[in-house]
C-alpha cells in the first residue's frame, strides 16, 4: 500500500538542480519513513549549501542514530548547469543511465547503503554533460526485473522519444511486464539537459 521509495527533484539554486532515488530497506510504512527522512535531510543540506561529504556523513549519521536497524539506498545526481558537470552519487543504489543522442551509458555503482556503517564511502562519478543527454536514475526494483542492466540499457537506447516522463513510462511499463508479482517497490526519475536559447 506504501512505497519504500522516495524520491525529489529540486532545484538548488540558479545553476543546480537534484535528482535522488532514496529505496528505504523493505517496503511498507517503516520503509517509506526511513527514505523520507534520509530525502528530506539530503534536501535540506544541499539547500544550505553545505558539501557531498558533509551531507552523506551527517545524513548516515543522524540515520544510525536511530534504535532500530534502518538504512536506505541513495542515488542521487547533482547537475551544475553552469559547467555541465554532474556528480552521480551512489549509496548502495542501482546502477543509472545516460542517454546520449546515439549511445547511452551505465553509471556503475558499488558502496553500501547509508546507516549501516559508522563511516561510509559512497561512489562518486563526475561526468561531463552534453545538450539533450537525459540522465535516468531507478530504484533496484526497477533495475532487478530486467535480465541484466544491460537489458534495460538498450531499451533505453532503443526508445526514440526523447521526453522524460514517456521514457520513465516506457520503462516502469517494461519492468512491470518482465514480473507475474510485484517483488520490490518501483522508482524511476528521467531529467534531461538541454541549452537554453536566448
Amino acid at each position: 500500500d506504501i512505497s519504500g521509495d522516495t524520491y525529489s527533484l529540486l532545484r538548488l539554486g540558479d545553476n543546480k538542480f537534484m535528482m535522488a532515488v532514496c529505496d528505504g530497506m523493505g517496503n511498507g510504512e517503516k520503509a517509506h519513513k526511513t527514505s523520507e527522512l534520509a530525502i528530506n535531510l539530503i534536501e535540506n543540506f544541499y539547500k544550505a549549501g553545505f558539501d557531498n561529504d558533509i551531507i552523506l556523513s551527517s545524513v548516515n549519521k543522524l540515520l544510525g542514530l536511530n534504535e532500530e536497524e534502518t538504512f536506505t539506498a541513495l542515488d542521487l545526481c547533482v547537475i551544475d548547469l553552469n559547467t555541465s558537470y554532474a556528480d552521480f552519487i551512489k549509496l548502495g543504489a542501482s546502477v543509472g543511465f545516460i542517454k546520449h543522442s546515439n549511445t547511452t551509458d551505465i553509471v556503475e555503482t558499488s558502496s553500501l547503503p547509508i546507516g549501516i556503517l559508522e563511516k561510509m564511502t559512497p561512489h562518486i562519478q563526475k561526468t561531463v554533460l552534453s545538450d539533450r543527454d537525459i540522465i535516468i536514475i531507478c530504484s533496484d526494483g526497477v533495475v532487478d526485473a530486467f535480465e541484466s542492466p544491460t537489458v534495460l540499457k538498450n531499451l533505453i537506447n532503443d526508445t526514440d522519444t526523447l521526453h522524460p516522463q514517456h521514457i520513465a513510462d516506457k520503462i516502469l511499463e517494461s519492468a512491470i511486464s518482465q514480473k507475474t508479482i510485484a517483488e520490490d517497490d518501483m522508482t524511476v526519475l528521467v531529467g534531461r539537459l538541454f541549452t537554453k536559447s536566448n
